[in-house]
């Protein structure tokens, strides 16, 4: 056997080869060293060759250094090397940076200033190594050349793409280090231009190995990467402005972990120090980005299963259907139930309340708009910036997930000229992006509840947006960077985009700490209050006070007692135990009355036609001169300038409008059918697109305006409106103009206003809704708060306050744990069914034929009292987080489950209670065996240990039916790992939620669907063999190939003895076999000896027993007597 290097499909095959090189092995690690030392490089290949570099360059066969011997390291240098032999295949490169940070703190461009600081200079040798560092080598003309990427930042996509090799360590650790050769690539948008660049890191098997493995993120299940990136800070960071005083080079991890707080997925980073072929580059956040390998890896499925959309809609995986369905739901409004199910088709409202709620909570001005300030719109962008969404829609579906990104630009960076934690984002409706879906939901009753709902859990009793949290990851944020930051004071402190660079560096003391203390002395303590009152003016925040519930989530071993109250008079309390609302939403359905294809007439007025109509054209009957109007579709105005933002909008045009008059009347005529019809009315909603100004009148009645001058004929408008917003509906309430309306034709007339006759565009169209609907109720599983209850059970209570009127305040959830914690003493993974066998009976085949839904997981809690592990999550091996209220019974056993549907169908709907989830992200046991561990909520780990599916390990529970049992359950959670403490299971699907010994029923049930299925009688002779059922059960025949029944005979003080070897079953407790012998096959007694009894690995035992007496010449007969134990 040969190999080919490189492969040549479809050609012709160059010489085989014959093997693989050994890889090199250095004799001493990357990582800071104090003094020169002898470095050596080896590979176990005989009379292989080795070559190796010292400038960042690959080696090849033909290009490096040959290598004849240790040589000496005397100044921060990367070493890369290769192994190569005529007739095999050649190592792929390595490379071990070593640094010294005296030459690092010399190197041409750290400023003097800082390295011989007073202030500074002791503590930049120990900043160079206070972080995990990123060293990148490559040919240096590939990045810094005329033709390098990072001298024509502009270069997008594959084709600027460099290979280089990447390597990350710890300089606290030294195991914790790992390289890959790589592509690299600028990243980012106006960040590009920074003389300090954001770097997008790609692992591709061009390179060498298609994904990095390495724990780089140790609060992240996911250990594998396709791509990283590496951001400067942008916005965040000295290199972009040389006024910038602001920055903090933490506000962009910081919000990503308060996403992930809030209970939400958000990409992982850390800040590390970058070193570009040995050269300092400064301070750097390595992190992920969510492409489609991020929501695989975190969320299920295959990179070709998502669609990842971003900012202005680009498309950058997958396709934008599932996006432009959503964003057309949007843009139709959500006016009924039906729209506000039909939205959630696509949209999980937790996640995308909570991804509203952070990014305005930031107060990013580079996100979406409009955004204002004391009433006045300082909108930084009208574009919309700085968003990315997934969706898994191919191989099964999911909701989008919308992610913060790129949000260093907040938090008081004052963009806009000001430094203020009162920016307002509650208004942000840009077009085709999250903010046309939040502006359409936030106008829906139900939404601006649930809105509320998702504000109340944030932003009281200790949630993610409370000062305590809060601070305290800022605090952690900005004392990890601290000392690192007098570093990038050296290197970067000068150098910035905008302005000339600075005569003096920025620093620590004077710039950075004012920046980080501000946020976390005004922003962070002011902020939360700020939102909450913002979304009040919105309708998503009600003034009902909600329930305070006290003590708020207690843990607590015995029962409690809990109160209630609320600061709203005139109110009552519900609130449930069992985790439900204790309110009911209402349903709603939507008239619509004036569409946008709805018919509409139009008219310029001028002296004359004034004089002719007067008001008239404002009432229902039909003006002197209706037959003068243009007739046309909803949607009436002109566009003249080159940026034809109405042109979309406009279906009646008036050009004749332009230089005559600044005003045009309007009039939509539309049908109420009946009286039935108008009683049953609740509510009517007026929306208007207008550019610049208008007022409405109902019938005749003056009922809604907005910048409307006067009701002169030629009126101009009092004010202009923004093109961004004149495109986006803006809701009117009339609902107390209701009773302006009759059975038959009614008439909206607007007078549609201009800031003058020569307007570059305009624009008016209207729409009229109304809506009926069934009003919320108490929940019949509510009850009414009257005084302290005791709480005995651990569980959630949730509550809310009800006023006289009608009103409900926010939800009050918390919950009890009335139970001890989950610990390393009381709990144990007893059963693992890694390796399931295939879907055979009619129900599982209607369910699922993929084995790897019938996985399962049993624990155990091994003390007398409960347990409860909330919130508990696994960190290796699977991916779940057992949900609140995850408790077990004392001695009692619980599971979770790779498909709940599945484990039913095989194991019986009776069983639904033992399921405490199902493995989230599509992960599955690995058949190859795996570390599963467990840690708590405060990361403590509970149980971390390997199984595996070869020996020593038991063999058959690797896809032969049996799952893989503890076999003692007094075993201590640290021994989980050895081998010896677990059997197959005796039953084919092992036994969740029981002791793993099995009964004749449950083996009747699981091989004949029930107990009491005809043919499953203990003694009925099971199809195709001559024994009763229960003599296959007790020997286990379901667990070999064949059953072992053997004779055979030796001599023993010159007698000859037989002895007879047979299996049983492992561990039966509810059979009994004895063995008989006989001389005639008619006189049988029970006269035999066990000489030896060994256990298999397959779950059987091998019993051999010798007759008490020699044998006859006529020989020796047995065998075996099986009876239920009574």
């Amino acid at each position: 056997m040969g190999f080919f290097d490189p492969p040549t499909p479809s050609l012709i095959n160059g010489a085989a080869l014959t093997g693989f090189v050994a890889d090199t092995v250095f004799t001493k690690k990357r990582g800071f060293y104090e003094g020169f030392f002898v470095t050596g490089i080896s590979t176990r290949t005989a009379d292989a060759s080795i070559r190796y570099t010292l400038n960042g360059t690959k080696p090849t066969p033909e290009k490096g250094i040959i290598y004849d011997g240790p040589f000496l390291i005397a100044s921060s240098t990367t070493v890369r090397a290769m192994a190569y032999k005529e007739g095999m295949v050649s190592t792929n490169v390595d490379a071990q940076s070593y640094f010294f940070t005296g030459d690092i703190i010399n190197q041409s461009e750290m400023n003097p200033e800082i390295t011989n600081s007073p202030t500074y200079r002791d503590e930049l040798r120990e900043a160079l190594k206070r972080l995990p560092v990123v060293s990148l080598s490559f040919e240096r003309n590939t990045i810094f050349g005329r033709s390098g990427i990072y001298e024509n930042p502009e270069d997008k996509g594959r084709g600027s793409e460099r290979e280089i090799h990447f390597e990350y360590f710890d300089p606290a650790n030294p195991d914790d280090s790992v390289h890959e050769p790589a592509g690299l690539r600028i990243h980012g948008g106006n960040s590009r231009q920074h003389p300090k660049k954001p770097l997008r890191i790609y692992f591709r098997d061009d390179y060498g190995d298609s994904r990095l493995e390495h724990d780089i993120f140790p609060d992240s299940s996911v250990k594998t990467f396709k791509s990283l990136l590496l951001r400067g800070g942008g916005h965040d960071a000295w290199t972009f402005d040389s006024r910038w005083r602001e920055a903090s080079f933490v506000r962009n991890q910081f919000l990503h972990q308060v996403q992930r707080e809030m209970g939400q997925t958000s990409p992982h980073g850390r800040h590390v120090n970058v070193f570009l072929n040995g050269q300092y580059w400064g301070l750097y956040e390595l992190q992920e980005f969510p492409h489609e390998h991020y929501n695989a890896d975190h969320h299920g499925g295959d990179p070709e299963d998502w669609d990842i959309v971003k900012h202005g809609q680009e498309v950058e995986a997958g396709s934008r259907a599932a996006w432009d369905a959503l964003i057309n739901l949007a843009e139709s409004g959500i006016n009924s139930s039906t729209d506000y199910a039909a939205i959630q088709e696509y949209l999980d409202l937790e996640n995308f309340a909570d991804a509203m709620i952070q990014r305005i909570w930031a107060s990013d001005e580079d996100w979406l708009s409009p955004f204002f300030l004391n009433g006045r719109d300082i909108s930084t962008f009208s574009d919309d910036k700085n968003w990315y969404v997934g969706r898994k829609s191919r191989n099964g579906t999911t909701k989008f997930f919308f992610y913060n990104w790129d949000a260093e630009m907040s938090m008081g960076i004052p963009f806009s000229d000001l430094q203020t934690f009162e920016n307002d984002f509650s208004r942000i409706n840009n077009a085709r992006s999250p903010g046309i879906i939040y502006d359409a939901l936030r106008r829906y009753p139900e939404f601006q509840l649930f809105f509320a709902d998702r504000l109340r859990k944030h932003c009281f009793f200790g949630g993610a947006l409370t000062l305590g949290p809060l601070r305290e990851s800022w605090i952690d944020y900005t004392e990890t960077v601290r000392s690192p930051v007098v570093a990038e004071s050296a290197r970067w402190g000068v150098q910035a985009w905008l302005e000339q660079d600075r005569f003096s560096p920025f620093t620590r003391d004077d710039e950075w700490l004012p920046a980080v203390n501000w946020v976390r002395d005004q922003f962070l303590p002011n902020r939360t209050r700020e939102i909450l009152n913002q979304f009040r003016q919105m309708n998503l925040y009600p003034n009902t006070e909600a329930p305070l519930i006290l003590p708020f989530g207690v843990n607590s071993e015995t029962p409690i007692e809990v109160s209630m109250n609320t600061g709203t008079n005139n109110s009552t309390i519900y609130f449930t135990k069992d985790g439900s609302d204790p309110r009911i939403a209402g349903l709603t359905s939507t008239a619509v009355l004036i569409g946008e294809t709805s018919n509409v007439r139009v008219i310029i007025p001028d002296a004359l036609i004034n004089n002719e109509i007067g008001f008239t054209w404002r009432s229902i009957k039909p003006p002197s001169n209706l037959n003068n109007w243009i007739s046309g579709t909803n949607g009436v105005g002109y566009e003249r300038s080159s940026r034809g933002t109405y042109l979309p909008f406009i279906s009646t045009t008036v050009d004749e409008m332009w230089d005559t008059n600044a005003s045009a009347y309007l009039r939509y005529e539309f049908e109420i059918p009946d009286l039935k019809t108008l009683q049953s009315l609740d509510s009517l909603v007026l929306q208007m697109r207008y550019d610049d100004g208008f007022a409405a009148y109902l019938n005749g009645t003056l009922v809604s305006w907005s910048n409307y001058g006067t009701s002169a004929w030629n009126s101009t408008s009092s004010s202009p409106t923004n093109d961004n917003e004149a495109v986006v509906f803006e809701g009117f309430d009339l609902t107390p103009q209701i009773s302006q309306l009759q059975v038959g034709t009614n008439v909206l007339a607007i007078h549609g206003q201009n800031t003058s006759p020569r307007s570059s565009d305009f624009l008016i169209e209207a729409a009229l809704t109304s809506s009926s609907s069934a009003p919320s109720k108490i929940s019949p599983s509510a009850l009414s708060y009257s005084g302290p209850i005791e709480l005995n059970t651990s569980g959630v209570i949730k509550a809310r306050t009800l006023t006289d009127s009608g009103q409900w305040s926010a939800l009050t959830e918390s919950y009890f744990s009335i139970a001890s914690p989950a610990d390393a003493g009381n709990l144990l993974v007893t059963e693992i069914h890694y390796h399931p066998a295939d879907a055979s009976t009619a129900s599982e085949l209607t369910i699922s034929t993929n084995k790897d839904d019938y996985e399962f997981l049993e624990l155990l809690n091994t003390s007398g009292n409960e347990i409860d592990l909330s919130d508990y999550n696994f960190t290796r091996g699977l991916a779940f987080t057992f949900p609140k209220g995850s408790t077990i019974a004392p001695n009692a056993r619980k599971i979770i489950v790779s498909n709940r549907l599945a484990f039913l169908a095989r194991y019986g709907i009776e069983n639904e209670a033992i399921i405490l989830g199902e493995f989230e992200r599509d992960s599955n046991l690995s058949n190859g065996g795996e570390t599963l561990e467990l840690q708590d909520t405060e990361s403590n780990v509970v149980f971390s240990f390997e199984y595996n599916d070869k020996d020593p390990w038991p063999t058959a529970p690797d896809g032969n039916g049996p799952s893989l049992y503890l076999a003692n359950t007094n075993t201590p959670s640290s021994k989980l790992g050895e081998a010896g403490r677990w059997q197959p299971s005796e039953a084919p699907n092992g036994t969740p939620g029981f002791e793993t010994t099995l009964s004749y029923i449950q083996w009747a049930k699981q091989t004949y669907g029930s107990p009491t299925t005809p043919g499953s009688n203990p003694r009925d002779i099971a199809n195709g063999t001559s024994d009763a059922n229960l003599v296959l059960y007790a020997q286990g025949a379901d667990l070999t190939n064949t059953v072992v029944r053997r004779t055979s005979f030796t001599t023993i003080n010159n007698d000859l003895v037989a002895t007879f070897t047979y299996q049983v079953r492992s561990n039966l407790s509810d059979v009994i076999i004895t063995t008989e012998v006989s001389d005639d096959l008619i006189n049988w007694s029970r006269d035999t000896n066990i000489i030896t009894s060994s256990p298999q690995s397959n779950g059987v035992t091998y019993i051999t027993v010798r007759a008490a007496t020699p044998t006859s010449s006529e020989g020796k007969y047995f065998r075996l007597s099986v009876e239920m134990n009574p």
